[in-house]
């Protein structure tokens, strides 16, 4: 327990630390902002592609998409040739991923928030701030400290990511003009009897 601690940057001990292997990754993986990829479309469940910077081959499967009000929200598996994640729960190299919906951890330099693709942004405290991050360039997202984990709103849209104080994502929201024009995907822990 001391090593992560030791490892979490100041005030973020609450959520786990990143790996290595993740640190190692930071904006290398999934769909990065501005990067220019060459499409494998497969089917229409089934779509690649290749990063030209990386060289990173993305393979995703969507198993069903959810109405959205800016476009639908899809549930699969993401898979990522230059991960190194090997003990993830659906098979080396491949996330579970639902939308925007992530996770978040912690580094010596600040908070990693990790997309269900794989892309990754390392988000920095702000000079004087205890609540506040400062984005990474190209990332147009504003993530916020609260007294029961971490908020991450787009600046792009209208969602609305809610963390939990262990870096999971509790809520997402996407709304436009009030309550009736509202998505919300909401992680529920499991029952036990």
């Amino acid at each position: 327990m001391a090593l992560l601690l030791a490892t979490a940057g100041p005030g973020l001990a609450a959520i786990p630390a990143a790996s290595t292997g993740a640190q190692s990754t930071i904006g290398k993986l999934g769909s990065r902002p501005g990067a220019t990829r060459l499409p494998l479309p497969i089917n229409d469940q089934v779509s690649g592609s290749v990063d030209v910077g990386t060289g990173n081959l993305m393979l995703s499967i969507t198993g069903l998409s959810l109405p959205g009000i800016n476009s639908e929200i899809p549930v699969g598996v993401v898979f990522n040739s230059q991960s190194t994640d090997t003990t993830n729960s659906a098979g080396p190299r491949w996330t579970l991923a639902a939308g925007a919906a992530g996770t978040l951890s912690s580094t010596s330099s600040g908070v990693l928030y990790t997309a269900g693709d794989g892309y990754s942004a390392l988000f920095t405290p702000v000079s004087g701030s205890t609540t506040a991050f400062t984005p990474p360039a190209g990332v147009k997202a504003d993530l916020l400290k609260t007294a029961t984990g971490y908020t991450l709103t787009s600046r792009t849209s209208a969602l609305v990511i809610t963390f939990d104080s262990n870096g999971q994502t509790d809520l997402a929201e996407e709304g436009l003009d009030g309550p009736e024009r509202t998505r919300t995907i909401r992680r529920t822990a499991a029952k036990t009897s």
